[in-house]
């Protein structure tokens, strides 16, 4: 017999061991700012701005070493640190470094 109570949806998604590891790492939790249209916003961290604004923590640590250059039309940067130039030398470095000899198939 089916149920006709509509349980209320949920906030956050259900995790699993992995997904908590891979959210504890200090990478997503330092402080970050996001420049809006019309303001900066400093967040205590990268969970918090996903949170807060609803923008996939990977979207927002990929911005704020500049993989990517915004994300959800949002400008994001670590506050300046030696984790901030850690992070973002080893991305530069590895886009320089890297050559792609043959095509995508071979």
């Amino acid at each position: 017999m089916a149920r006709n109570h509509e349980e209320p949806p949920r906030k956050f998604s259900i995790m699993n061991e992995g997904a908590k590891r891979k959210r504890a790492q200090k990478k997503y939790t330092l402080p970050v700012i996001g420049h809006f249209a019309d303001r900066s916003i400093e967040f205590k961290n990268i969970i918090e701005a996903e949170q807060v604004t609803g923008i996939n923590y990977t979207l927002i640590f990929e911005a704020c070493i500049g993989k990517i250059y915004k994300a959800h039309d949002v400008h994001w940067e670590y506050k300046k640190g030696n984790h901030y130039i850690k992070y973002k030398a080893f991305y530069i470095n590895a886009q320089e470094t890297y050559t792609r000899k043959t095509g995508f198939n071979g």
